[in-house]
Parts: C-alpha cells; sequence; structure tokens
C-alpha cells in the first residue's frame, strides 16, 4: 500500500468530504436540520471542525424552527441566523484555503463558497422581504451573477450579463434554492472556461411556456470539446444541474449551439 506523504492533502478525500458538508447545508437551506455529517475516524482536521460545527449548527436550528415556525417575526430571525452561519461556515472554508497553494484544492474551496453564498443570498432576501414566502427571481440572479463574478477576482476579464425575465416573478425557498445552485454552476463554469479571451456575454432567461417555466442559462463562449457527452465527460457542476432540475420535478438539457447553453423545464406548481 502506497501512504500518503505526511502533510499532504488529498484532493478527492477532502473533495467528497466538502460535498456531504455541502449536501447537509442545503438541507439547513430549505430549513431542514434533521441530517448530520459523520465525522472522519481521527476527527482532527479543519473539515471535522467545521463537519461538527454544522452539526451543532442543525440542532440549534432546529429546536428554533419547531419553537418559533408559526411566529412570522421570529421566522424572519431564523432566516437571518441561517444566512449568518452560511456564511460563517463560508469564512472557516476559506480560511482552511489559505496556507494552501494548491490550485484543485483552492478551486474546490472557491466552488464550495459560491454554492454556499447563493443559498445564504435566498436567506438574505426572505430576511428583507415583507413576504416571507416568495423571492423575486429578477432581483435574486442580478445579485447572485455579481456577486459570483466578483469571487473570481479576474481584472483583465470584462464579462457581462444579460437578463430576460419578469420582474414580478417570484419563488419560495424550495424553488429558489435549485434555482439559485443551478445559475451558480452555469455561471461559475462559463468564467472558468467558456472565455479564454477574457470577454463573452453570459444570458439568463426565464419564461412561462404553458404549464411549465423554461430557466435557460448560457454562454457565447468557446463551447465544450467536440465529441463532449454528458454522461461520461460532464464535471461535478455540471452532474449538480441535471440532479438540480430534478429536484425542480424537471428536465434539463445542454444545448451546444453558440456557446453552451442549459434549458431546465420546470413545471408551475410543485408536485
Amino acid at each position: 500500500m502506497i501512504k500518503q506523504p505526511a502533510g499532504e492533502i488529498n484532493i478527492s478525500d477532502n473533495a467528497e468530504r466538502a460535498n456531504k458538508i455541502l449536501n447537509v447545508i442545503m438541507a439547513f437551506a430549505r430549513l431542514d436540520f434533521s441530517h448530520k455529517i459523520e465525522l472522519s475516524e481521527h476527527g482532527e482536521d479543519i473539515l471535522d471542525a467545521i463537519s461538527g460545527g454544522v452539526n451543532m449548527l442543525g440542532e440549534e436550528l432546529q429546536v428554533s424552527t419547531i419553537s418559533l415556525k408559526e411566529k412570522e417575526q421570529l421566522l424572519k430571525e431564523i432566516h437571518h441566523r441561517v444566512k449568518n452561519n452560511l456564511q460563517i461556515v463560508s469564512s472557516l472554508l476559506s480560511l482552511q484555503s489559505q496556507d494552501s497553494k494548491d490550485e484543485a484544492f483552492l478551486g474546490l474551496i472557491r466552488e464550495s463558497r459560491n454554492r454556499i453564498s447563493s443559498m445564504a443570498l435566498v436567506h438574505e432576501m426572505l430576511y428583507a422581504s415583507k413576504n416571507l414566502s416568495d423571492i423575486s427571481i429578477h432581483e435574486y440572479v442580478m445579485r447572485l451573477s455579481q456577486s459570483i463574478q466578483n469571487s473570481f477576482r479576474s481584472p483583465d476579464q470584462q464579462v457581462d450579463f444579460e437578463y430576460r425575465m419578469d420582474p414580478k416573478l417570484s419563488f419560495d425557498i424550495d424553488r429558489m434554492i435549485p434555482i439559485g445552485l443551478i445559475i451558480n454552476e452555469v455561471i461559475s463554469n462559463a468564467l472558468k472556461y467558456a472565455f479564454p479571451s477574457k470577454h463573452g456575454i453570459i444570458s439568463i432567461s426565464l419564461e412561462e411556456d404553458g404549464e411549465n417555466y423554461t430557466l435557460q442559462a448560457g454562454d457565447n463562449g468557446i463551447g465544450l470539446p467536440k465529441g463532449f457527452n454528458v454522461s461520461e465527460d460532464a464535471n461535478l457542476g455540471m452532474q449538480l444541474i441535471f440532479m438540480l432540475a430534478e429536484q425542480l420535478d424537471g428536465t434539463a438539457q445542454l444545448l451546444q449551439r453558440e456557446g453552451t447553453h442549459f434549458s431546465i423545464r420546470f413545471p408551475k406548481s410543485e408536485k
């Protein structure tokens, strides 16, 4: 058996553990606090510390939700606390990356932080809203896209966003979280791979189509490699898009025209 050198980061193991943490946090963002993260055998590294903190957070928020769910003002406070604690987890991930020079690991941390931020933004907007059940999709997408673009911090990159959606259209938390995560993955992939020239356009639209909505998000970049096969070649982010479409009771389709585009079709009413 080949032993891993002392101090060397196992990127595969850390990626799997970070994804388990993310899945539990996604459940928290849906106000489902019944999930817990299993700690590693030794329980001595920073990801175990984060996992323990997330588990404690879930227990605390579960008690709060049970006792306060009938009171509107206190429900706002729950959203505020969830948002703040998601940001704490994001900050802990940032601290974990400070001493690392491994680009793959740093990329993993950035992607995890962006996914957490997309969920935290839902709770931030619910906390600030007079209507605790719905969020404006137009405002959310604009704020989310700018946040993701800022996270990549490339001063020579000039990428513009085009939005096409009804400013009056809104969704509840159960639908906004998967929608936000889908958009996060599309934008992140575009900013990482689509524009070697550092210039381009990312477009996001959401339209009503009979009894369904159609969400389209993509870029006008270089597109995917010739012969690209979704089932074999898709990275984690692209796989998440298809999984999240299923959470919306919908379907996702990859459109390879000018650039790379995704079309997600989902019903207006939840099943």
